[in-house]
């Protein structure tokens, strides 16, 4: 015979995930978005200018990478405006999937970015024109370093504390201006010492930095858009506070995947088989009420229900 079960999610009445209670969230991170796009656009301005005032390729591929990044975060506000939004009929799981598509626009930018800047550096190398950049492209790369690194720390700070994957991409992107910006004074600062061809060698080298940053983002975005596994740590402490929850005899089939800066939850549990269909209700909306309060960012959920094998 079939065993039988109870979904308790067709009941009526249930607690749903209130959105609201994240405006401050959301709100804080399109501020530090909207930051990062006009501090890229002034970066892009003095970076572009030094690059060719002062005769330095590599400043020039700087400049190129916060260009780029001006769209990141440009499209990480908009994602963010677009995750907030809350669940309804033709999205029931909620927005969040919105930041993981974002996210990939943003490693794709750098990708290519990267790509562009290298190939310039290659034909730069290989056809011998090494010009020698002059002192206002090594201040230039010394304000873009601490910059960035400063916008990397702010913003990465903000994206831990809301579980906001585009945030955390974008402050990444911030961190390899910072790096590309390094490598940039280097190679400035070689050149200006006689080893010309230090400059576009290192414009290559940041071409490689922006490139591995790129692949790493769209790799962390594709895993969420397919819906990989989160921290084991997250698992656990939904089975510990499910079989902590009166009337739950154990817990199983636990899945939970991410969207955006929130968590969807599907589980089931085993109860008493003696118990009627409206007292396995409430032990289901105990137990979905407790991961509610107990965990932050639970947008959803699910719980089947399934009776004891034996009494």
């Amino acid at each position: 015979m079939k065993k039988k079960t109870i979904d308790s999610n067709k009941k009526e009445k249930r607690e749903m995930f209130d959105y609201s209670k994240h405006e401050a969230d959301f709100k804080q991170a399109e501020f530090w978005a909207v930051f990062g796009v006009i501090g890229n656009i002034l970066l892009t301005v003095v970076k572009g200018i030094a690059g060719v005032l002062g005769g330095s390729s590599a400043m020039v591929a700087d400049a190129v990478h916060s260009a780029s990044d001006v769209i990141a975060s440009g499209v990480v506000f908009i994602s963010l405006r677009i995750a907030k939004k809350p669940a309804d009929e033709d999205h029931p799981y909620g927005h969040g999937k919105a930041e993981a598509i974002s996210s990939s626009i943003v490693g794709l930018l750098l990708l290519a970015a990267g790509y562009q800047i290298l190939m310039n550096a290659y034909h730069a190398i290989a056809g011998g024109s090494h010009g020698v950049p002059t002192a206002i492209a090594l201040y230039a790369a010394i304000l873009s370093i601490a910059a960035k690194e400063a916008m990397f720390r702010v913003t990465y700070r903000v994206g831990v504390k809301i579980n906001s994957p585009s945030t955390v991409a974008n402050a990444y992107d911030h961190r390899s201006d910072a790096f590309s910006s390094i490598a940039t004074l280097i190679g400035i600062g070689g050149a200006m010492l006689g080893f010309s061809f230090m400059d576009p060698l290192a414009g290559g080298v940041v071409a490689l930095f922006i490139m591995r940053m790129g692949y790493s983002i769209v790799i962390d975005a594709s895993h969420q858009m397919m819906d990989k596994s989160v921290d084991e740590e997250i698992i656990k402490k939904i089975t510990q506070i499910t079989q902590g929850t009166e009337g739950v005899l154990s817990t199983h089939g636990i899945r939970v995947r991410q969207s955006g800066p929130f968590y969807l939850v599907d589980l089931d549990i085993c109860v008493n088989r003696k118990l009627s269909i409206e007292e396995a209700h409430e032990i289901c909306d105990e137990a979905r009420s407790n991961i509610f309060q107990k965990m932050e960012k639970i947008a959803d959920v699910r719980i089947h229900v399934d009776p004891s094998v034996k009494d």
